[in-house]
């Protein structure tokens, strides 16, 4: 009977269990909780959540940047959630449709994973503002100029003269970005992307953002994607 039962299923229906199958199979539990910027196939941005809830192949989005930069619509949508899984250390890539729901929470069905890397987490856009960061916990330690190379949610890429070691954690102030003016933003530095004499490229994750600072990076990397600087 259950082979029948089979054959009568559409392959809508089909295509939903084998997305929950395979859901179930790659464990997706691990990256509830996890931030994620939420992307169209063209690649834009849409908004910036949380995954929350995460059972097998659904789980919910509650949106943290004054909900969606999308037009409103009870279709269901096809789109790419991007993120860094602090539990596993690594970038991740997952798809799904998403139904956007009337309040800060959606629903996100057919959700497969698409990649796991070890590279950068988020979409980066190329800048050329200047900054200033110090050493943190470390006052007396004079501000060090620098220039933003590129910045997304997940961190940012700086140059500077200044001699700094692989884990130091800084303070971060951006100039001339309207959204981020006088903000301190506080970041560690993971890797040294580039080293010349007397000039040294940085790759910087961010470490925890409030609320209100995280929507207003939200709020600045959009700008800077759609050119509107």
């Amino acid at each position: 009977m259950g082979l029948f039962d089979a054959f009568r299923k559409s392959p809508k229906e089909r295509q939903a269990e084998e997305a929950h199958r395979r859901a179930m199979r790659e464990d997706l539990e691990v990256y509830s909780g996890m931030r994620v910027e939420v992307t169209s196939g063209d690649g834009r941005v849409f908004v910036v959540a949380r995954l929350l809830e995460l059972r097998g192949d659904r789980a919910q989005l509650e949106t943290g940047a004054n909900g969606s930069l999308m037009t409103r619509t009870d279709e269901p949508m096809q789109v790419t959630l991007r993120g860094y899984s602090s539990k596993e250390g690594r970038a991740v890539s997952l798809e799904g449709v998403i139904r956007m729901g009337a309040g800060k929470l959606w629903q996100v069905e057919h959700l497969a994973l698409v990649e796991r890397d070890d590279q950068r987490a988020n979409i980066r856009v190329e800048t050329d503002f200047d900054g200033e960061f110090v050493l943190l916990g470390r006052p007396s330690v004079p501000e060090e100029r620098c220039k933003i190379k590129n910045m997304g949610m997940g961190g940012i890429c700086l140059s500077s003269q200044a001699r700094r070691d692989v884990g130091d954690r800084i303070v971060l102030w951006v100039k001339g970005l309207l959204e981020l003016d006088d903000v301190q933003l506080p970041c560690q530095i993971l890797r040294i992307d580039d080293r010349k004499p007397g000039y040294f490229e940085y790759g910087c994750r961010f470490l925890t953002l409030d609320e209100e600072l995280e929507r207003r990076l939200f709020r600045a990397v959009y700008a800077l994607y759609h050119g509107l600087y």
